[in-house]
């Protein structure tokens, strides 16, 4: 995740980019969104998460948080998968992206530009 991000030029834009480990029981994204919230002090929209499924959707949701679906069309590598994207939305997903070629409108949605 993190090599991913970092590819994208999207590092500078978050204090700290977590995920959950294979270890579920001890470590689940419920655990890390938690944590999260704690350490930083957050409140409501001032969390961020992005994610294709819908655990991490529904766990954003939870805590006041925006939740950003990734609708990726994993196999045409292009495009939404009309699949997930239904499936993040009925999760309460407040906005649905397809890849983060458009980086720059996401993050101006984020800030309320």
């Amino acid at each position: 995740m993190l090599d991913e991000a970092a590819a994208l030029g999207l590092t500078p834009y978050f204090a700290g980019i977590y995920g959950a480990k294979d270890d579920y029981k001890t470590f689940s994204k419920r655990i890390v969104i938690d944590r999260i919230i704690a350490e930083h002090a957050l409140a409501g929209p001032e969390f961020v998460a992005f994610g294709d499924g819908y655990v991490e959707i529904e766990d954003t949701k939870r805590v006041g948080g925006i939740a950003v679906g990734a609708a990726t069309d994993e196999a045409r590598r292009t495009g939404i998968d009309e699949w997930k994207r239904q499936r993040l939305i009925e999760a309460g997903a407040d906005i649905i992206v397809a890849d983060f070629c458009e980086q720059e409108q996401l993050v101006r949605y984020l800030w309320g530009e």
